[in-house]
């Protein structure tokens, strides 16, 4: 029954459901079929979508990924996102080069010895200390012959590869990518020298001794075709390079921030690892297809060309984070002018001044001893587009008396214009050749480009755009970040505007402000 205002119930009675596989006339059948749950969304850290081998607190993921997948037809996020969870964040740093240093020369005199006798190459044998040198990072032997049985003991497929290799970074999961790739590398050699130095003896079995010649028969029996073993040498040479790469990528990684050097978190150390055990994997198994080593060959490729592109921006990276800093360090700790002036201007490795300063009258270069020489120097920072001429005329009241008064010249102090511009134009540079034609004969930095110290600038000097005149002594120490206003207010009166004479010529002025607010009382508002 309905009511006024009141809504009608439903009255509807939904029929029973259809049971999975169950078919009634005029009804289609109902799908058996359960969905897999979808992959979860892994945050965004550092703006990569996968942050390669970290687990965020309190998240879980679903593997996403057969164990029997094919991982040649999956894309690398798939498999960092497959592998994220077997990765101890926390993991310790471990000093990884003295183990790799040695497992290095193991393996790569083994290949290179083996390539020899193939009639490869024809190189020198390089001798391996037997003494072990002392390292942080120390596996048991247990443990390398563990993954070493793994590598070798059981058939490499493209079917069980993923699995594999899942296995070996599940009993590293303690350790950083690095010391896992060194790891896998240091139990791959324990079998793979024997195996190649044991096929160089075959002149040996002419000695006779059935013993012997059981065992080099044996090795005859079991060493792989030639076409098989150059493969199998080239892809251990380019998985060699690649543990490098990782572990260079992972002394990056702990010794800078991805605030400094940005590039570090799109490097995935996790997928540059699980390829490198991979490969180990199809160099060390015997009955590896030979399709598994073609595959792997063109994927360490690429991706041995990601990280070195990765690296060389990182290095990039590094040294303007460094150059950066250096000058910064310039900034708050003066150690003279030309220090000074060469962290706002010029490169790092310049020895002295070069072309880009030069007297606007008469084109002669600034010097280094002149500079030496220069007991104050004045820096007129500022756009070209934003100069005031009357600031212009100021400066060179000051400029007149520091070059033309016997009691000023004696001392070199000397006046440079340093325009900053962040995008050079035509009309800009027409704009700063008539102001060039104004100036007196100060020097002038003459750099179509943006300064290299403009960060410093701004944050230690606080440039904002407007023009600043910054004195500096002859040790470089600032006697005044911004002495314009003075200039301006008192001119040579003032000089050299450092706060003990700005003190004294304020107080000697303070007789004249209370007798002309009492003559004009409105005048307290303009100058307040």
């Amino acid at each position: 029954m309905s009511k006024p205002g009141v809504p009608l119930e439903a009255t509807y009675t939904p029929p029973p459901p259809i049971v999975a596989g169950e078919s009634k006339p005029g009804v289609p059948l109902q799908s058996t079929y359960t969905p897999r749950p979808a992959i979860p969304l892994v945050p965004a850290i550092y703006g990569r979508p996968i942050m390669p081998g970290v687990l965020l607190p309190g998240t879980t993921f679903t593997n996403p990924v057969s164990p029997l997948m094919n991982p040649f037809k999956v894309p690398d996020e798939l498999i960092s996102l497959n592998i994220i969870s077997i990765h101890d964040a926390q993991a310790i740093r471990q000093d990884v080069d003295s183990l790799f240093d040695l497992v290095y020369d193991i393996v790569n005199s083994s290949s290179t010895n083996f390539d020899d006798y193939l009639g490869l190459k024809q190189v020198s044998v390089n001798l391996v200390e037997d003494k072990v040198p002392e390292s942080a990072l120390n596996p048991t032997y247990t443990l390398l012959k563990e993954i070493a049985c793994q590598m070798t003991c059981h058939s490499f497929t493209i079917s069980n590869a993923h699995k594999s290799v899942v296995g070996v970074l599940q009993k590293l999961k303690s350790y950083t990518w690095d010391a896992k790739a060194v790891i896998a590398l240091s139990a791959f050699a324990l079998d793979y020298g024997e195996t190649r130095h044991l096929t160089l003896k075959k002149q040996a079995t002419r000695k006779g001794n059935a013993l012997e010649l059981h065992v080099f028969r044996h090795a005859e029996e079991n060493k792989p075709a030639e076409s098989d073993s150059n493969l199998t040498s080239n892809l251990v040479k380019i998985t060699l390079e690649l543990i490098k790469g990782i572990i260079t990528l992972e002394k990056h990684y702990k010794s800078y921030a991805p605030s400094d050097v940005p590039t570090l978190v799109k490097a995935p150390r996790d997928v540059y690892t699980y390829w490198a055990v991979f490969s180990l994997f199809a160099c060390a198994n015997q009955r590896s297809e030979l399709d598994i080593k073609n595959n792997v060959i063109a994927r360490l490729n690429i991706v041995l060309t990601q990280l070195n592109a990765y690296l060389n921006q990182i290095k990039s990276e590094i040294e303007a984070w460094q150059d950066l800093s250096w000058r910064f360090d310039a900034f708050r700790i003066p150690s003279g002018i030309w220090p000074l002036l060469k962290a706002l201007i010029y490169s790092k490795n310049v020895d002295q001044p070069d072309k880009i300063i030069a007297n606007n009258a008469t084109k002669e270069l600034l010097t280094l001893d002149e500079l030496i020489t220069t007991k104050n120097l004045f820096l007129f920072i500022s756009g070209v587009d934003n100069i005031d001429l009357e600031i212009i005329k100021s400066l060179k009241l000051i400029h007149e008396s520091i070059t033309n008064n016997d009691k000023y010249k004696k001392e070199g102090n000397k006046i440079v214009w340093v325009p900053v511009v962040e995008h050079w134009t035509y009309e800009i540079k027409k704009k700063f050749e008539y102001l060039k034609s104004v100036m007196p004969s100060w020097y002038v930095v003459e750099c179509f480009s943006l300064i290299k110290g403009y960060k410093p600038l701004q944050e230690i000097w606080n440039y904002q755009g407007k023009p600043i005149v910054v004195v500096a002594d002859a040790g470089g120490k600032l006697l005044n970040e911004n002495a314009l206003h003075p200039i301006i207010l008192w001119g040579m009166e003032a000089f050299p505007f450092d706060p003990a004479t700005l003190t004294t010529v304020s107080q000697n002025w303070n007789w004249f402000w209370p007798a002309a607010y009492n003559i004009y009382p409105l005048i307290k508002t303009c100058v307040m």
